[in-house]
Parts: C-alpha cells; sequence; structure tokens
C-alpha cells in the first residue's frame, strides 16, 4: 500500500490538504517579527548613534532613510524575480533546453494533486544556495535534486517547495528585515570568516572523540560568536550604555531559542502536506541523503544575529514522516470486526 493510496482514501483532495489555515499565518508571522525585529532595534539603536556622532540634525533620520532604502529594494527584488539580473543575484537560473522534460511533468504531477494551476507558478533551478527567500509563486529546485533524484523524488522536493508557499512565505517583509538587519550580520560573518575561529574549532574537533567532540563544538561556537559580537556590544555601550547593549546583544539569543519549537511546527506542518499529497516515502529518503551541518559550519541566520538558527534536525522529521504515515494507514485500515463480517 503506497502513500498515495492512503492520502486518497483519507483527504477529499488536494486542495483540502494544502489550504492555508490561519494558525499557519499566525506561525509564519510569529517566527519573522521574533527572529527579525530584535536584531532590528541593534541595528537602529547603532544606527541613531551613527546619525549623533554625525551631527544630523534628526539622528533617527539615518535609520528611517535606511529602512525606506531597504524597502525600495526588496520591492525591486520581489517584484523583478522574474529578471535574469535578479535571478543572478539570487543563485538562480531559468532550466536549461534539456531540463524541462524532467523538471516540467515532475511539477504539473504535483500541482494536479495539490489542487493548484501549474502555469500559475515559474520553475527555476537553485544553483548556488544563498538562502534568499523567493516571491510565492517561484518554485527553485536545488540543480542536484535535478540532476540525481528519481522522479517520485524529485516530485517530493517540488511537493515541498510548494507546501512552504502554502505555509506562508511572507516574501516582501523577509527582504525589508534581511536587507535592513544586514550591517550587524555582515559584520560578525565577516569576522567569524576573517579570523578563522570555525576552521581552528573543526580542526580541534577532529582530534577529540566523537562525545568530546560534540561537546566542544558546541562550547567553541558560542565562543566564537560571543568574541565577534564584542565589537557590536562596544559600539552599542557608546550610545545607550554598557547593561542595555549587552541586553539588546543578548535578546536574540533568548528569543532563537524560545523559537525552535514553533519553527519545528512549521517544518512538521510542511512536511505533513508532502505526506498527505502521497510523497512521505520519497521524502524521507531524500531527507536520509542530507546530512546535519556541523555545528561549527552553521551559518549565521539572514534575519538575526543569534548564533543559534532554528532549523528542524533530518532525524526529527523523518519520525514524523513515519508517524503520519503510521497514522494514515491506520485510518485507511478498515476494523477487523467489520473486513471479518
Amino acid at each position: 500500500m503506497t502513500s498515495e493510496v492512503i492520502a486518497a482514501a483519507n483527504y477529499p483532495g488536494g486542495t483540502a490538504v494544502a489550504r492555508r489555515s490561519v494558525a499557519d499565518r499566525v506561525r509564519a508571522w510569529t517566527v519573522l517579527l521574533l527572529s527579525a525585529v530584535p536584531t532590528a532595534a541593534l541595528v537602529t539603536v547603532l544606527l541613531y548613534g551613527l546619525g549623533r556622532a554625525a551631527g544630523v540634525e534628526v539622528p533617527g533620520a539615518l535609520a528611517a532613510a535606511w529602512l525606506l532604502g531597504c524597502a525600495v529594494w526588496s520591492a525591486v527584488c520581489a517584484r523583478g524575480s522574474d529578471r535574469r539580473w535578479v535571478a543572478r543575484l539570487v543563485g538562480l537560473r531559468r532550466p536549461t533546453s534539456d531540463e524541462p522534460r524532467k523538471l516540467v511533468p515532475a511539477f504539473e504531477n504535483v500541482a494536479y494533486k495539490a489542487g493548484v494551476a501549474a502555469a500559475s507558478y515559474t520553475l527555476w533551478v537553485r544553483e548556488k544556495d544563498r538562502r534568499f527567500v523567493v516571491p510565492g509563486r517561484t518554485i527553485a529546485v536545488p540543480a542536484e535534486s535535478l540532476r540525481l533524484l528519481e522522479p517520485r523524488e524529485l516530485e517530493a522536493v517540488l511537493a515541498h517547495q510548494l507546501a512552504q508557499r502554502v505555509q506562508g512565505r511572507l516574501t516582501f517583509w523577509q527582504l525589508v528585515f534581511r536587507h535592513y538587519n544586514l550591517p550587524v550580520i555582515w559584520i560578525e560573518r565577516a569576522l567569524m570568516s576573517g579570523l578563522g575561529l570555525a576552521a581552528v574549532g573543526e580542526a580541534i574537533a577532529r582530534r577529540l572523540p566523537a562525545r568530546s567532540s560534540r561537546v566542544f563544538s558546541v562550547g567553541w561556537t558560542v565562543f566564537s560568536r560571543v568574541l565577534v559580537a564584542c565589537p557590536t556590544v562596544a559600539a552599542t555601550t557608546v550610545i545607550v550604555g554598557l547593561a542595555p547593549a549587552v541586553l539588546l546583544r543578548l535578546i536574540p539569543e533568548v528569543v532563537a531559542l524560545v523559537l525552535i519549537p514553533i519553527a519545528d511546527r512549521i517544518e512538521y506542518r510542511t512536511d505533513q502536506i508532502v505526506v498527505d499529497l502521497g510523497y512521505g516515502p520519497e521524502l524521507g529518503g531524500v531527507l536520509q541523503q542530507s546530512p546535519a551541518p556541523h555545528p561549527t559550519r552553521a551559518p549565521l541566520s539572514l534575519l538575526s544575529v543569534s548564533l543559534c538558527s532554528p532549523k528542524t534536525a533530518p532525524s526529527k522529521r523523518i519520525r514524523r514522516i513515519r508517524d503520519r504515515l503510521d497514522e494514515l494507514a491506520r485510518r485507511w485500515s478498515p476494523p477487523i470486526n467489520a473486513a471479518e463480517s
């Protein structure tokens, strides 16, 4: 019995499965605001201090001007996502002459099951993972997935992309906050790579036993992130004092921990849509081929300066997928007494 048969037996149609709920919208907005606003507050304080040091008559005008510029640029990126120069900027490209023969039929199958019009979406190939959020009507599939995966596995990846759109991407506001928070995030990222902290931590971790290596990696990650945060704290201290500066830099870290269960719930809901559309085993197989990132290689979030990125581990997602498949199987299987009669 396939997951596709189970899904068809339990659900009236793909549209019902992939319908965006109020809870989906609330979770999407919660994650966005809690991820971005604490870092945005830190950036605002730094821009205020910069405006005051530059002798601007209204120091807060610098932060307002930066926000307006970010909003304009974000609108250009969101509205012009189908233009080649924007696509190159975010690491996307149009499918080549041979790729549509595999990509288009796969997405048409997924769209048919989900009850949406395939023609209302544009298909792109992601060559570089720059973690750039794409508009809701854009489906971007990694080049290696298109090249290596079997047709059903490719459909599972496309179904996951479509399910993420159902959850709500809030593309414009994600772009605004990413651009607005970019100065602080870029500075800390540049310090992290320039000082070679990740490479040093990884070299030491290789020489330790497995359990000690994991503990050391987490500790080294915390130490290195605290170290690269010192310039930000020092600059903020000049403006608001030491205690508020430390608090401003600490809040993003605390909020990131609070966001973990909410982010997990969003990921589980996305996977549930994929399972209900009939691609549970295929999605689980793809996740088994995706190793979890090493702690010392974990990139900084594009919305927050936090050292903790609320990304659900593949092993947890696989367990939830299996649980959902078991639940659908129990619903589909008739009672024993009814079967005997």
